[in-house]
Protein backbone atom coordinates (compact mmCIF):
# COMPACT_ATOMS: atom_id res chain seq x y z
CA UNK A 1 0.00 0.00 0.00
CA UNK A 2 1.52 3.26 -1.15
CA UNK A 3 1.34 6.02 2.19
CA UNK A 4 2.17 9.67 1.51
CA UNK A 5 1.14 12.47 4.69
CA UNK A 6 1.88 15.53 5.26
CA UNK A 7 0.43 18.34 6.28
CA UNK A 8 -2.75 19.74 4.30
CA UNK A 9 -4.70 22.57 5.91
CA UNK A 10 -7.03 22.41 2.84
CA UNK A 11 -10.68 23.08 2.20
CA UNK A 12 -11.37 19.39 1.44
CA UNK A 13 -8.94 17.25 3.22
CA UNK A 14 -8.55 19.00 6.86
CA UNK A 15 -5.55 17.98 9.25
CA UNK A 16 -3.62 14.66 7.93
CA UNK A 17 -4.44 13.25 4.87
CA UNK A 18 -3.32 10.08 3.83
CA UNK A 19 -2.97 9.24 0.20
CA UNK A 20 -3.55 5.08 0.19
CA UNK A 21 -5.02 4.29 -3.30
CA UNK A 22 -7.62 1.40 -1.90
CA UNK A 23 -9.48 4.39 0.19
CA UNK A 24 -9.05 6.96 -2.56
CA UNK A 25 -6.32 9.26 -0.19
CA UNK A 26 -9.27 11.03 2.22
CA UNK A 27 -9.87 11.12 5.32
CA UNK A 28 -13.14 12.52 4.79
CA UNK A 29 -14.86 11.58 1.67
CA UNK A 30 -17.53 12.97 -0.56
CA UNK A 31 -19.05 12.08 -3.80
CA UNK A 32 -16.22 13.52 -5.96
CA UNK A 33 -13.25 11.47 -3.86
CA UNK A 34 -14.70 8.17 -3.57
CA UNK A 35 -11.72 5.56 -4.94
CA UNK A 36 -13.48 4.71 -7.99
CA UNK A 37 -13.05 8.31 -9.02
CA UNK A 38 -9.33 8.18 -7.92
CA UNK A 39 -9.01 5.53 -9.98
CA UNK A 40 -10.51 7.32 -12.62
CA UNK A 41 -8.56 10.70 -12.83
CA UNK A 42 -7.73 13.74 -10.73
CA UNK A 43 -8.83 17.22 -11.11
CA UNK A 44 -7.70 20.21 -8.58
CA UNK A 45 -9.48 23.52 -8.14
CA UNK A 46 -7.99 26.03 -6.66
CA UNK A 47 -9.66 29.83 -5.60
CA UNK A 48 -8.34 33.21 -5.67
CA UNK A 49 -7.05 35.07 -2.82
CA UNK A 50 -9.24 35.29 0.40
CA UNK A 51 -9.93 31.63 1.38
CA UNK A 52 -13.58 31.44 -0.09
CA UNK A 53 -13.70 28.63 -2.29
CA UNK A 54 -16.75 29.74 -3.77
CA UNK A 55 -15.61 29.71 -7.40
CA UNK A 56 -13.72 26.15 -6.82
CA UNK A 57 -17.20 24.41 -5.49
CA UNK A 58 -19.11 25.98 -8.05
CA UNK A 59 -16.61 24.55 -10.52
CA UNK A 60 -16.84 20.99 -8.79
CA UNK A 61 -20.91 21.18 -9.02
CA UNK A 62 -20.99 22.05 -13.23
CA UNK A 63 -17.89 19.12 -13.20
CA UNK A 64 -19.61 16.37 -11.98
CA UNK A 65 -23.00 17.77 -13.63
CA UNK A 66 -21.37 17.10 -17.13
CA UNK A 67 -20.04 13.40 -16.64
CA UNK A 68 -16.56 14.14 -15.45
CA UNK A 69 -15.77 11.24 -13.63
CA UNK A 70 -12.47 11.95 -12.47
CA UNK A 71 -12.59 12.73 -8.55
CA UNK A 72 -12.33 16.84 -7.88
CA UNK A 73 -10.45 17.96 -4.92
CA UNK A 74 -10.57 21.91 -4.04
CA UNK A 75 -6.82 22.37 -2.38
CA UNK A 76 -6.94 25.41 -0.05
CA UNK A 77 -3.95 27.77 -0.45
CA UNK A 78 -4.70 30.37 1.24
CA UNK A 79 -4.07 31.84 4.59
CA UNK A 80 -7.86 31.88 5.02
CA UNK A 81 -11.26 34.46 5.64
CA UNK A 82 -9.25 35.79 8.71
CA UNK A 83 -6.22 36.72 6.40
CA UNK A 84 -8.67 38.31 3.56
CA UNK A 85 -6.80 39.63 0.55
CA UNK A 86 -3.40 40.90 0.85
CA UNK A 87 -2.18 38.38 3.09
CA UNK A 88 -2.88 35.72 -0.20
CA UNK A 89 -1.69 38.40 -2.41
CA UNK A 90 2.12 39.44 -1.14
CA UNK A 91 2.83 36.40 0.36
CA UNK A 92 5.13 35.00 -2.35
CA UNK A 93 7.32 32.90 -0.66
CA UNK A 94 4.91 31.07 1.49
CA UNK A 95 2.87 30.85 -1.53
CA UNK A 96 5.49 28.79 -3.45
CA UNK A 97 6.12 26.85 -0.81
CA UNK A 98 2.52 25.27 -0.53
CA UNK A 99 2.76 24.99 -4.60
CA UNK A 100 5.70 22.66 -3.71
CA UNK A 101 3.35 20.56 -1.29
CA UNK A 102 0.91 20.59 -3.85
CA UNK A 103 3.47 19.68 -6.47
CA UNK A 104 4.38 16.49 -3.83
CA UNK A 105 0.91 15.49 -3.26
CA UNK A 106 0.36 15.16 -7.05
CA UNK A 107 3.78 13.29 -7.72
CA UNK A 108 2.34 11.06 -5.29
CA UNK A 109 -0.89 10.66 -6.55
CA UNK A 110 0.71 10.22 -10.46
CA UNK A 111 3.11 7.30 -9.31
CA UNK A 112 0.16 5.37 -7.46
CA UNK A 113 -2.38 5.68 -9.82
CA UNK A 114 0.04 6.19 -13.14
CA UNK A 115 -1.39 6.76 -16.55
CA UNK A 116 -4.72 8.77 -15.01
CA UNK A 117 -4.99 11.99 -16.45
CA UNK A 118 -4.44 15.00 -13.80
CA UNK A 119 -6.04 18.53 -14.33
CA UNK A 120 -5.01 21.68 -12.61
CA UNK A 121 -7.16 24.41 -12.72
CA UNK A 122 -6.71 27.48 -11.05
CA UNK A 123 -8.81 30.97 -10.44
CA UNK A 124 -7.30 34.23 -10.24
CA UNK A 125 -4.40 33.90 -7.15
CA UNK A 126 -5.05 30.11 -7.28
CA UNK A 127 -3.79 30.26 -11.48
CA UNK A 128 -0.45 31.59 -9.97
CA UNK A 129 -0.39 28.76 -7.48
CA UNK A 130 -0.97 26.30 -10.03
CA UNK A 131 1.34 27.17 -12.13
CA UNK A 132 4.41 27.83 -9.20
CA UNK A 133 3.08 23.79 -8.68
CA UNK A 134 3.73 22.51 -12.03
CA UNK A 135 7.06 24.73 -12.40
CA UNK A 136 7.58 22.26 -8.84
CA UNK A 137 6.64 18.99 -10.07
CA UNK A 138 9.52 15.94 -10.80
CA UNK A 139 10.70 15.69 -14.37
CA UNK A 140 9.12 11.88 -14.28
CA UNK A 141 5.42 13.37 -13.54
CA UNK A 142 3.17 15.94 -15.79
CA UNK A 143 -0.36 16.93 -15.56
CA UNK A 144 -2.44 16.13 -18.55
CA UNK A 145 -4.09 20.14 -18.99
CA UNK A 146 -3.88 23.01 -16.96
CA UNK A 147 -6.41 25.73 -16.89
CA UNK A 148 -5.84 29.14 -15.53
CA UNK A 149 -9.12 31.63 -15.09
CA UNK A 150 -8.37 35.18 -14.83
CA UNK A 151 -4.98 34.59 -13.78
CA UNK A 152 -3.38 36.82 -11.16
CA UNK A 153 0.18 37.20 -12.80
CA UNK A 154 1.96 39.46 -14.94
CA UNK A 155 1.33 39.54 -18.45
CA UNK A 156 5.17 38.48 -19.50
CA UNK A 157 5.40 35.78 -16.56
CA UNK A 158 7.43 33.04 -18.56
CA UNK A 159 4.83 29.90 -18.60
CA UNK A 160 8.29 28.14 -20.14
CA UNK A 161 9.34 26.03 -16.93
CA UNK A 162 5.88 25.49 -16.11
CA UNK A 163 4.55 23.67 -19.60
CA UNK A 164 7.27 20.97 -19.62
CA UNK A 165 5.33 19.71 -16.72
CA UNK A 166 1.68 19.74 -19.45
CA UNK A 167 1.62 16.95 -21.66
CA UNK A 168 -1.38 18.43 -24.00
CA UNK A 169 -3.03 21.56 -23.47
CA UNK A 170 -2.54 25.08 -21.04
CA UNK A 171 -5.69 27.34 -21.70
CA UNK A 172 -5.80 30.55 -19.77
CA UNK A 173 -8.54 33.00 -19.95
CA UNK A 174 -9.05 36.68 -19.81
CA UNK A 175 -11.47 39.34 -19.96
CA UNK A 176 -11.37 43.15 -20.83
CA UNK A 177 -14.67 43.51 -18.44
CA UNK A 178 -12.67 42.37 -14.97
CA UNK A 179 -11.35 45.64 -14.69
CA UNK A 180 -11.69 46.03 -11.07
CA UNK A 181 -9.19 43.19 -9.70
CA UNK A 182 -7.34 42.73 -12.50
CA UNK A 183 -6.54 45.74 -13.80
CA UNK A 184 -6.79 48.59 -11.06
CA UNK A 185 -6.39 46.31 -7.76
CA UNK A 186 -3.32 44.54 -9.36
CA UNK A 187 -1.51 47.65 -10.34
CA UNK A 188 -2.22 48.90 -6.82
CA UNK A 189 -1.22 46.11 -5.10
CA UNK A 190 0.30 43.91 -7.47
CA UNK A 191 -0.15 40.68 -8.82
CA UNK A 192 0.93 37.51 -6.93
CA UNK A 193 3.84 37.42 -8.66
CA UNK A 194 4.53 41.01 -7.50
CA UNK A 195 4.14 43.48 -10.46
CA UNK A 196 2.18 46.69 -10.09
CA UNK A 197 0.71 46.14 -13.30
CA UNK A 198 -3.05 45.10 -15.16
CA UNK A 199 -2.37 41.42 -14.93
CA UNK A 200 -2.65 38.43 -17.24
CA UNK A 201 -6.92 37.17 -16.42
CA UNK A 202 -7.17 41.17 -17.91
CA UNK A 203 -4.43 41.81 -20.83
CA UNK A 204 -3.71 37.94 -21.50
CA UNK A 205 -0.58 36.36 -21.36
CA UNK A 206 2.45 37.60 -23.52
CA UNK A 207 5.39 36.30 -25.02
CA UNK A 208 7.95 36.48 -22.83
CA UNK A 209 11.48 38.08 -24.57
CA UNK A 210 14.56 36.14 -25.29
CA UNK A 211 13.13 32.80 -24.24
CA UNK A 212 14.80 29.81 -24.14
CA UNK A 213 14.42 27.61 -27.31
CA UNK A 214 12.91 25.06 -24.90
CA UNK A 215 10.45 27.08 -23.27
CA UNK A 216 9.62 28.95 -26.93
CA UNK A 217 8.77 25.78 -28.48
CA UNK A 218 6.68 24.88 -25.18
CA UNK A 219 4.17 28.08 -25.72
CA UNK A 220 2.62 25.90 -28.38
CA UNK A 221 0.76 24.51 -25.77
CA UNK A 222 -0.69 27.54 -24.93
CA UNK A 223 -4.15 28.52 -25.59
CA UNK A 224 -5.64 31.79 -24.40
CA UNK A 225 -9.53 32.32 -24.15
CA UNK A 226 -10.73 36.14 -24.53
CA UNK A 227 -14.10 36.73 -23.17
CA UNK A 228 -16.43 37.79 -25.86
CA UNK A 229 -20.13 38.35 -25.19
CA UNK A 230 -21.65 35.03 -26.58
CA UNK A 231 -20.14 33.57 -23.22
CA UNK A 232 -22.78 34.90 -21.30
CA UNK A 233 -25.08 32.16 -22.88
CA UNK A 234 -22.83 30.05 -21.10
CA UNK A 235 -23.25 31.72 -17.96
CA UNK A 236 -20.07 33.68 -17.77
CA UNK A 237 -20.63 37.49 -17.99
CA UNK A 238 -17.09 38.68 -17.92
CA UNK A 239 -16.09 39.64 -14.48
CA UNK A 240 -13.85 38.02 -12.01
CA UNK A 241 -15.97 35.26 -11.17
CA UNK A 242 -17.68 34.58 -14.16
CA UNK A 243 -15.02 32.08 -15.07
CA UNK A 244 -16.50 30.34 -12.06
CA UNK A 245 -19.92 29.43 -12.38
CA UNK A 246 -21.45 26.20 -12.47
CA UNK A 247 -23.19 26.30 -15.56
CA UNK A 248 -20.21 27.88 -17.53
CA UNK A 249 -17.97 24.99 -15.78
CA UNK A 250 -20.68 22.34 -17.19
CA UNK A 251 -20.92 23.73 -20.25
CA UNK A 252 -17.33 24.74 -21.33
CA UNK A 253 -14.75 23.68 -18.51
CA UNK A 254 -15.88 20.15 -18.63
CA UNK A 255 -15.43 19.43 -22.50
CA UNK A 256 -12.06 21.06 -22.01
CA UNK A 257 -10.86 18.30 -19.15
CA UNK A 258 -12.15 16.02 -20.41
CA UNK A 259 -10.08 16.86 -23.67
CA UNK A 260 -13.33 17.03 -26.02
CA UNK A 261 -12.85 20.46 -26.62
CA UNK A 262 -10.04 22.89 -27.26
CA UNK A 263 -10.95 26.34 -27.57
CA UNK A 264 -9.09 29.56 -27.52
CA UNK A 265 -6.15 31.11 -29.90
CA UNK A 266 -2.47 30.32 -29.94
CA UNK A 267 -0.70 32.96 -27.74
CA UNK A 268 0.87 34.54 -31.51
CA UNK A 269 -2.75 35.13 -33.22
CA UNK A 270 -3.53 36.09 -30.17
CA UNK A 271 -1.19 38.90 -29.74
CA UNK A 272 -1.64 39.89 -33.10
CA UNK A 273 -5.56 40.54 -32.62
CA UNK A 274 -5.04 42.47 -28.88
CA UNK A 275 -2.43 44.85 -31.14
CA UNK A 276 -5.16 45.32 -33.55
CA UNK A 277 -8.32 45.82 -32.07
CA UNK A 278 -7.10 47.65 -28.94
CA UNK A 279 -9.44 46.50 -26.48
CA UNK A 280 -10.97 43.11 -27.74
CA UNK A 281 -14.74 42.32 -27.19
Amino acid sequence: MVRFRWRWRGFVFPGDPVFAPETGGVGRRSRQTTPERFRAGLVVSLDGVGGYNWGPRWIRRGLDQAGVRSAIVIYDWTVGPAGMFLADLVAEERNRATALHLADWIAAYARAMPGRPVTLIGHSGGAAVAVWALEALPEDVRVRRAVLLAPALGPAYNLGPALRAVEDRLVATCSWADVGMLAAATAVFGTMDRRHSPGAGFLGFRMPENLASDDLKAYDKVRQVRWTPSLVRHGNLGGHMGWTTARFAREFLAPIVTGASDPGEPIASFEGAAAGEGEAG
